[in-house]
């Protein structure tokens, strides 16, 4: 028998009961698709134009970060084909697991990385677009509405904001995330192992994306929704098949860990070590609070999503609560418009699982603004203190607001206008969009009362540079006051022009959009054309906000974010004296060039370096920068702290105490000072301290009480052989260095303890004297210590982490029987649908 095929209730025919057959209706499913799936390709190139056919390239602050953070990592790839898991140029030593690690197993993502990196940003572009697509019509079956869905999310303005400043792996999660949501409906709605499969390859997809944050958040919000249908179907009494649907989610979350082994065995392992996974002295771990609210929405900067400059846009213009941001999350008033006409005309599970996401992820978003529910979040939910920078929350939050917004506008031309003879019902949409004008012209003409339109602090702030310009002027100076008072006063013009040019054109695309939506409820234009028409002019809203971040100004005229990484003169004499000493193993590098070495990975791109740039150091690192390399009271630069990292040179622009120039840079004013007291790479000692407490620990290293160089401290007690050391009693000579693998050969004449100016690091770390594997035990707090026995032999260290090779196998064969799965299914779907045809057309 042939498969009947259920109509589409006569609320979502885009057609419509009023209107009749038109040009559009009258086209194919495949047809109207093949329209909305290439329209937005079409804007999404327009829109990518600049960065595609330009002599420049979108090349951010972040990015060139990353490249000389993974500088060595990727040279030893290129130079030996094997993936190198250690990076010896940063924070004196971390795995490369966050920095650069290569998947090994191909996934259906792979095509879309290779096509980025031909016409980046477009093919994640488009994968975003047609994503939040085909979530959209899954659940309206209405293919403009669709589109809205898609031009919201693709083209709000935080993605052009964040492709700006770099963040590739963001983007490109974002980028997975509609699919994911995707994926979760399709097994709600066909509990089976195909749809459990497909879950199953789009989780995988999304966190192989690499920012594992965005995935947690859309995951929220699958969370949610999953919670509203789960009541629903209990209450509906259709909790056996709910139960089947979960029962699949769970099969495909599990396949989907499996799948992505590669990386997150090695990152799960390598976060316990981290300032995200592990605390000082011993605690819970996780970020602090406070470092993990960082970047808050503030209340009134919620505004931002209706009028995009309300608060000054980006950079200097910018008077909100953040530190600094390169942009709004901007969505534009005709998307928050037809996202209210959904609340109001169409409650069902589906959009209240969406308005309660939009409202948990917007309260979430203020952070620090909203301590209560943020701390409580922050203590209770699991995860929810591994990640920071609240705002995010919003680039999640705009996709549940985007699919609202699209069942709302499938609602244009539905029930909602009348039939010939009957009453006419509320005009809904036409109230809706009056309200949102009353909105925003209550905004409007009482700015000065909801808005102050200054920073908190800045007028101290420009005092404060005054100051240090013309220290032979008093800030009481009526002239300067009065110079104070008058760039404020600019400033604030300035920002008032913004808010009011952006809130009338917030004005403009309501007022067309209610006279389309009048259109549509006069029956002058079928509902398909007033859908388009909304369509167009989000298209030109949102992209019209796009442009003023991404745009030509922002290219850079090189091709590789390597080309932007500056070589100085400097760089170069430590470079020669690296070589002159055999290459890298030898000795290290400060760089206070950029003042905080723990914010500037410039260096880290040449030389081997104490600093770097990264959000996940290893705690014991962090902990030497926060109580050794830096007092903790006054900030300052300790020089023991130096020496103890076999930091034999420091650049800097001032002169540092104890220390000479051995070469200065008149180009940049930068001169290169010699330590003269660095220890040693790899030294022996002659005794051993046990220091349990850890403040005790740091006072130690930092003082300068201990004599390092004779005295390993440990920081628990363990029988370790030593003996004092007199001249000729002991030999050191570093053999080779690679980021895999260190060999010494040394000689002791009496057992002792070896200390490796390393950074400690268990999870992989194997030491071996001559061919026996001995304990590496933690010294100085957070080096490595060995004990070697008297004799001469060789010392190897050597970076063998078993989750690795273990992670590769395990997603490896999943990826592999769960791709197998998809294709055996589907061939034996098509087999079946055939069979099914054939036996039709036989029948008589």
């Amino acid at each position: 028998m042939a498969r009947s095929k259920r109509k589409p209730p006569v609320a979502l025919t885009e057609a419509g009961p009023l209107f009749g057959e038109t040009w559009w209706t009258g086209l194919s499913s495949a047809m109207k698709h093949g329209i909305a799936i290439g329209s937005l390709f079409i804007v999404a190139l327009i829109f990518c134009w600049p960065v595609l056919f330009s002599s420049g390239s979108l090349i951010g602050g972040d990015t060139v970060n990353w490249r000389s953070m993974a500088e060595w990592v990727i040279e030893h790839r290129e130079e030996t084909g094997e993936q190198a898991l250690w990076a010896p140029n940063a924070f004196g030593g971390m795995p490369s697991y966050m920095i650069s690690y290569v998947l090994e197993v191909p996934q259906v993502d792979r095509i879309v990385v290779h096509l980025d990196r031909m016409v980046r940003p477009l093919a994640h572009l488009f994968t975003m677009l047609a994503g939040a697509y085909l979530l959209a019509f899954v659940l309206i079956r209405i293919h403009w509405a669709s589109v809205l869905a898609a031009v919201t999310y693709g083209f709000t303005t935080y993605m052009p904001v964040i492709l700006v400043a770099g963040h590739n792996s963001k983007f490109n999660a974002l980028a997975m995330a509609p699919w994911l949501v995707l994926a979760f409906v399709y097994v709600l709605r066909r509990p089976a192992i195909l749809s459990s499969l497909l879950f199953a390859m789009a989780l995988a997809v999304n966190l192989r994306a690499g920012h594992v944050q965005i995935t947690y958040y859309a995951a929220f919000l699958i969370l949610i929704w999953w919670i509203s249908e789960g009541i629903t179907s209990v209450r509906g009494g259709q909790a056996k098949s709910f139960a089947l649907s979960t029962g699949w989610l769970v099969v495909g979350s599990v396949l989907a860990v499996l799948m992505v082994a590669q990386p997150y065995m090695a990152n799960a392992e390598y976060r316990a070590f981290t300032i995200r996974g592990a605390a000082a002295g011993g605690g819970e771990g996780g970020l602090a609070f406070d470092y993990a609210m960082a970047w808050s929405q503030g209340w009134g900067e919620l505004v931002t999503l209706l009028i995009a400059d309300a608060y000054g846009g980006g950079g200097a213009t910018y008077w909100g609560p953040k530190t600094f941001t390169a942009g709004p999350h901007y969505v534009g008033g005709i998307v928050i418009l037809f996202a209210i006409i959904a609340l109001v005309r169409k409650r069902n599970v589906t959009v209240w699982a969406l308005a309660i996401s939009v409202l948990v992820m917007t309260l979430f978003s203020l952070g620090e603004h909203l301590e209560p529910l943020s701390r409580f979040a922050f203590n209770v939910i699991p995860l929810f203190d591994a990640f920071r920078v609240p705002e995010t929350w919003l680039s999640v939050m705009v996709l549940a607001l985007a699919v609202l917004a699209a069942i709302g506008l499938s609602e244009l031309g539905s029930k909602e206008e009348p039939r010939r003879g009957q009453a006419a019902e509320k005009p809904i949409a036409l109230w809706a969009t009056a309200g949102m004008l009353a909105f925003v012209i209550v905004l409007m003409l009482g700015r000065d009362v909801f808005f102050d339109f200054e920073q908190e602090g800045e007028f101290e702030q420009l005092a404060a540079q005054v100051a240090s310009q013309r220290p032979d002027l008093s800030i009481d100076d009526p002239q300067v006051q009065s110079f104070l008072r008058g760039q404020m006063a600019e400033w604030r013009a300035e920002r008032v022009d913004m808010f009011q040019g952006d809130a009338m054109r917030t004005l403009v695309f309501l007022v067309l959009a209610g006279l389309i939506v009048l259109a549509v409820r006069k029956r002058k234009v079928a509902p398909w054309i007033g859908q388009a028409a909304i369509v167009l002019l989000v298209v030109i809203d949102l992209t019209g906000v796009g442009r003023r971040h991404l745009n030509a100004d922002v290219l850079v005229p090189v091709d590789q974010p390597q080309d932007l990484i500056a070589t100085y003169d400097f760089d170069r004499f430590l470079i020669e004296r690296r070589e002159a000493e055999g290459g890298p193993g030898h000795f290290r590098i400060l760089s206070l060039e950029g003042g905080n070495p723990t914010t500037n990975a410039r260096p880290s791109f040449h030389h081997e370096s104490i600093g770097g740039y990264h959000g996940a150091k290893l705690r014991y690192y962090q902990d030497y920068l926060d109580n050794v390399l830096f007092d903790p009271e006054s900030g300052r630069l300790n020089l023991q702290g130096i020496n103890i990292m076999n930091t034999r040179y420091v650049i800097a622009a001032g002169a540092i105490p104890g220390m000479s120039a051995v070469y200065r840079d008149d180009q940049t004013g930068i001169s290169v000072y010699e330590n003269p007291n660095a220890l040693p790479r790899g030294f022996f000692v002659g005794q051993a301290r046990v220091v349990e407490d850890d403040d005790e620990m740091w006072r130690l290293l930092r003082s300068g009480e201990v004599d390092l160089r004779e005295t390993a401290l440990l920081s628990s007690a363990a029988p370790i052989q030593t003996s004092p050391i007199e001249p000729g009693d002991v030999d050191v000579e570093l053999i080779d260095f690679g980021p895999h693998e260190i060999r010494w050969r040394v000689q002791t004449d009496a057992p002792r303890l070896f200390v490796a100016s390393e950074v400690y690091y268990p999870a992989g770390w194997l030491a071996f004297v001559d061919d026996t594997e001995t304990p590496i035990h933690r010294v100085n707090h957070f080096l490595r210590g060995v004990e070697v026995r008297e004799g001469e032999h060789e010392l190897t260290m050597r970076f063998s982490p078993s989750t690795h090779t273990t992670s590769v196998w395990i997603a490896g064969v999943s990826t592999l029987l769960v791709y197998g799965g998809v294709i055996v299914l589907l061939g034996l779907g098509i087999r079946a649908r055939r069979r099914d045809e054939t036996e039709d057309e036989a029948a008589p």
